[in-house]
């Protein structure tokens, strides 16, 4: 069973990883909408907005699945994994839109 913990453990290090990566990214367009003029600032006011929810999510998903370790269910696994798409897609969606 040890070996199922490590797998949980180096997973959740990843995706901590790629979190503080995303929250990097979501610093970076709130800065470009303070410059932004007025239309454009309000739209990626409310991606940022929408970015964060999504954020928070994800952290909160992680956060439980490090807690339960390896006793974690598979619907909570699939859970982290349901918010992680979420997320990437949102991401990736707001870097193209606002490139």
């Amino acid at each position: 069973m040890e070996e199922g913990n490590k797998a949980v453990t180096v997973k959740t290090e990843r995706l901590e990883e790629q979190l503080k990566e995303w929250g990097v990214d979501l610093e970076k367009l709130k800065s470009r909408a303070n410059k932004a003029k007025a239309d454009v600032k309000t739209e990626i006011d409310r991606e940022v907005s929408t970015l964060r929810a999504k954020l928070n999510e994800a952290q909160k998903k992680l956060e439980e699945l490090k807690t339960a370790g390896g006793a974690a269910s598979m619907e909570m696994k699939k859970g982290v994994e349901n918010a992680w798409t979420e997320l990437k897609k949102a991401f990736d969606s707001a870097r193209a839109k606002f490139k």
